[in-house]
Protein backbone atom coordinates (compact mmCIF):
# COMPACT_ATOMS: atom_id res chain seq x y z
CA UNK A 1 0.00 0.00 0.00
CA UNK A 2 2.94 2.34 0.61
CA UNK A 3 4.08 2.15 -3.01
CA UNK A 4 0.52 2.39 -4.32
CA UNK A 5 -0.07 5.55 -2.29
CA UNK A 6 3.30 7.07 -3.22
CA UNK A 7 3.03 6.34 -6.94
CA UNK A 8 -0.62 7.43 -7.05
CA UNK A 9 0.36 10.71 -5.40
CA UNK A 10 3.34 11.19 -7.73
CA UNK A 11 1.27 10.73 -10.86
CA UNK A 12 -1.64 12.83 -9.61
CA UNK A 13 0.59 15.63 -8.36
CA UNK A 14 2.34 15.78 -11.73
CA UNK A 15 -0.92 15.66 -13.69
CA UNK A 16 -2.72 18.42 -11.77
CA UNK A 17 0.33 20.69 -12.04
CA UNK A 18 0.93 20.13 -15.75
CA UNK A 19 -2.03 21.93 -17.43
CA UNK A 20 -1.23 25.48 -18.51
CA UNK A 21 -2.98 27.90 -16.19
CA UNK A 22 -2.27 31.04 -14.19
CA UNK A 23 0.25 29.32 -11.90
CA UNK A 24 2.15 27.89 -14.87
CA UNK A 25 2.27 31.36 -16.43
CA UNK A 26 3.44 32.87 -13.15
CA UNK A 27 6.23 30.30 -12.92
CA UNK A 28 7.22 30.92 -16.54
CA UNK A 29 7.19 34.70 -16.12
CA UNK A 30 9.37 34.62 -13.02
CA UNK A 31 11.79 32.22 -14.69
CA UNK A 32 12.06 34.52 -17.70
CA UNK A 33 12.52 37.67 -15.62
CA UNK A 34 14.46 36.49 -12.58
CA UNK A 35 16.01 33.18 -13.56
CA UNK A 36 15.70 29.47 -12.81
CA UNK A 37 15.76 29.74 -9.01
CA UNK A 38 12.85 32.21 -8.96
CA UNK A 39 10.75 29.91 -11.13
CA UNK A 40 11.69 26.88 -9.05
CA UNK A 41 10.87 28.73 -5.82
CA UNK A 42 7.44 29.55 -7.27
CA UNK A 43 6.90 25.89 -8.12
CA UNK A 44 8.05 24.83 -4.66
CA UNK A 45 5.46 27.13 -3.11
CA UNK A 46 2.73 25.58 -5.24
CA UNK A 47 3.91 22.06 -4.36
CA UNK A 48 3.94 23.01 -0.67
CA UNK A 49 0.32 24.19 -0.84
CA UNK A 50 -0.64 21.03 -2.74
CA UNK A 51 1.00 18.94 -0.02
CA UNK A 52 -0.89 20.82 2.68
CA UNK A 53 -4.27 20.31 1.04
CA UNK A 54 -3.43 16.65 0.39
CA UNK A 55 -2.47 16.25 4.06
CA UNK A 56 -5.77 17.85 5.07
CA UNK A 57 -7.58 15.33 2.89
CA UNK A 58 -5.70 12.37 4.37
CA UNK A 59 -6.06 13.53 7.98
CA UNK A 60 -9.62 14.80 7.45
CA UNK A 61 -9.07 18.11 9.21
CA UNK A 62 -12.70 19.20 9.42
CA UNK A 63 -11.77 22.71 10.58
CA UNK A 64 -9.89 23.40 7.35
CA UNK A 65 -12.54 21.69 5.24
CA UNK A 66 -15.32 23.74 6.86
CA UNK A 67 -13.29 26.95 6.56
CA UNK A 68 -12.62 26.54 2.84
CA UNK A 69 -16.26 25.60 2.22
CA UNK A 70 -17.63 28.55 4.17
CA UNK A 71 -15.24 31.13 2.78
CA UNK A 72 -14.81 29.75 -0.75
CA UNK A 73 -16.09 32.97 -2.39
CA UNK A 74 -13.87 35.46 -0.50
CA UNK A 75 -10.89 33.12 -0.84
CA UNK A 76 -11.35 32.92 -4.60
CA UNK A 77 -11.86 36.68 -4.80
CA UNK A 78 -8.71 37.37 -2.77
CA UNK A 79 -6.81 34.87 -4.88
CA UNK A 80 -7.95 36.55 -8.10
CA UNK A 81 -7.03 40.01 -6.78
CA UNK A 82 -3.63 38.75 -5.65
CA UNK A 83 -3.08 37.14 -9.03
CA UNK A 84 -3.88 40.47 -10.66
CA UNK A 85 -1.37 42.20 -8.41
CA UNK A 86 1.31 39.67 -9.36
CA UNK A 87 0.42 40.08 -13.04
CA UNK A 88 0.70 43.86 -12.85
CA UNK A 89 3.96 43.53 -10.96
CA UNK A 90 5.25 41.16 -13.64
CA UNK A 91 4.60 43.84 -16.26
CA UNK A 92 7.44 45.87 -14.81
CA UNK A 93 11.08 45.48 -15.87
CA UNK A 94 13.00 42.49 -14.58
CA UNK A 95 15.81 42.87 -12.06
CA UNK A 96 19.31 43.51 -13.24
CA UNK A 97 21.35 40.35 -13.67
CA UNK A 98 23.56 39.70 -10.66
CA UNK A 99 26.23 37.03 -10.76
CA UNK A 100 26.64 36.19 -7.05
CA UNK A 101 23.75 34.97 -4.91
CA UNK A 102 22.96 38.05 -2.84
CA UNK A 103 20.58 38.63 0.08
CA UNK A 104 18.22 40.39 -2.34
CA UNK A 105 18.11 37.31 -4.57
CA UNK A 106 17.42 35.03 -1.60
CA UNK A 107 14.70 37.41 -0.38
CA UNK A 108 13.15 37.39 -3.86
CA UNK A 109 13.09 33.60 -3.89
CA UNK A 110 11.40 33.51 -0.48
CA UNK A 111 8.79 35.96 -1.77
CA UNK A 112 8.28 33.82 -4.89
CA UNK A 113 7.76 30.71 -2.76
CA UNK A 114 5.45 32.29 -0.17
CA UNK A 115 3.30 34.21 -2.67
CA UNK A 116 2.81 31.13 -4.86
CA UNK A 117 1.93 29.04 -1.81
CA UNK A 118 -0.66 31.57 -0.58
CA UNK A 119 -2.15 31.95 -4.04
CA UNK A 120 -2.58 28.18 -4.36
CA UNK A 121 -4.09 27.94 -0.88
CA UNK A 122 -6.64 30.60 -1.89
CA UNK A 123 -8.11 28.14 -4.42
CA UNK A 124 -10.37 25.69 -2.50
CA UNK A 125 -10.89 23.72 -5.72
CA UNK A 126 -7.48 22.19 -5.05
CA UNK A 127 -8.82 20.59 -1.88
CA UNK A 128 -11.86 19.27 -3.73
CA UNK A 129 -9.66 17.62 -6.36
CA UNK A 130 -7.66 15.83 -3.66
CA UNK A 131 -10.85 14.72 -1.92
CA UNK A 132 -12.06 13.22 -5.20
CA UNK A 133 -8.73 11.43 -5.62
CA UNK A 134 -8.87 10.04 -2.08
CA UNK A 135 -12.41 8.77 -2.64
CA UNK A 136 -11.37 6.99 -5.83
CA UNK A 137 -8.36 5.25 -4.24
CA UNK A 138 -10.17 3.66 -1.32
CA UNK A 139 -9.73 4.08 2.42
CA UNK A 140 -6.39 2.32 2.94
CA UNK A 141 -4.50 4.22 0.25
CA UNK A 142 -6.22 7.57 0.87
CA UNK A 143 -5.38 7.39 4.58
CA UNK A 144 -1.65 6.90 3.95
CA UNK A 145 0.69 9.82 4.58
CA UNK A 146 2.67 8.67 1.55
CA UNK A 147 -0.15 10.00 -0.64
CA UNK A 148 0.46 13.72 0.16
CA UNK A 149 4.21 13.06 0.05
CA UNK A 150 3.83 11.65 -3.45
CA UNK A 151 1.60 14.55 -4.52
CA UNK A 152 4.20 17.07 -3.31
CA UNK A 153 7.01 15.24 -5.13
CA UNK A 154 4.97 14.90 -8.33
CA UNK A 155 3.98 18.55 -8.30
CA UNK A 156 7.54 19.68 -7.58
CA UNK A 157 8.86 17.45 -10.38
CA UNK A 158 6.64 19.26 -12.90
CA UNK A 159 7.71 22.72 -11.71
CA UNK A 160 11.35 21.66 -11.78
CA UNK A 161 10.90 20.47 -15.36
CA UNK A 162 9.01 23.60 -16.43
CA UNK A 163 11.47 26.01 -14.82
CA UNK A 164 14.41 24.15 -16.31
CA UNK A 165 12.92 24.13 -19.81
CA UNK A 166 11.99 27.82 -19.74
CA UNK A 167 15.40 28.74 -18.37
CA UNK A 168 17.09 26.70 -21.10
CA UNK A 169 14.92 28.15 -23.85
CA UNK A 170 15.23 31.74 -22.65
CA UNK A 171 19.01 31.50 -22.82
CA UNK A 172 18.76 30.69 -26.52
CA UNK A 173 16.26 33.40 -27.41
CA UNK A 174 17.00 36.97 -28.33
CA UNK A 175 16.56 39.52 -25.55
CA UNK A 176 13.65 41.22 -27.32
CA UNK A 177 11.73 37.98 -27.84
CA UNK A 178 12.33 36.93 -24.24
CA UNK A 179 10.95 40.27 -23.03
CA UNK A 180 7.96 39.90 -25.36
CA UNK A 181 7.25 36.42 -23.98
CA UNK A 182 7.56 37.70 -20.42
CA UNK A 183 5.18 40.57 -21.20
CA UNK A 184 2.71 38.17 -22.82
CA UNK A 185 2.58 35.89 -19.76
CA UNK A 186 2.08 38.93 -17.50
CA UNK A 187 -0.84 40.20 -19.59
CA UNK A 188 -2.48 36.77 -19.56
CA UNK A 189 -2.09 36.64 -15.77
CA UNK A 190 -4.00 39.92 -15.49
CA UNK A 191 -6.72 38.54 -17.80
CA UNK A 192 -6.98 35.40 -15.63
CA UNK A 193 -7.37 37.68 -12.62
CA UNK A 194 -10.15 39.72 -14.24
CA UNK A 195 -11.96 36.56 -15.32
CA UNK A 196 -11.68 35.14 -11.79
CA UNK A 197 -13.05 38.31 -10.22
CA UNK A 198 -15.91 38.46 -12.74
CA UNK A 199 -16.86 34.79 -12.23
CA UNK A 200 -16.81 35.07 -8.43
CA UNK A 201 -18.92 38.24 -8.38
CA UNK A 202 -21.35 36.80 -10.97
CA UNK A 203 -21.85 33.66 -8.88
CA UNK A 204 -22.34 35.78 -5.75
CA UNK A 205 -24.92 38.01 -7.42
CA UNK A 206 -26.84 35.00 -8.74
CA UNK A 207 -27.04 33.60 -5.20
CA UNK A 208 -28.40 36.90 -3.91
CA UNK A 209 -31.23 37.02 -6.51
Amino acid sequence: MIWVALLSGLSFGFIIAAPVGPMSLLCMNRTLKSGFTAGLATGAGIALADAFYALVTVASFRVVNDFTSTYAVPLRLLGSLFLGYLGLKALGPGPAKVEPVTAAVRSGNIYSLSSACLLTLANPATLLSFMALAASLGHEVSASLFLPAGIALGSFAWWLLLSGLISLISGRLSGSFSRFLSLGTAVILVLFSLYGIFSVLSAYWREQL
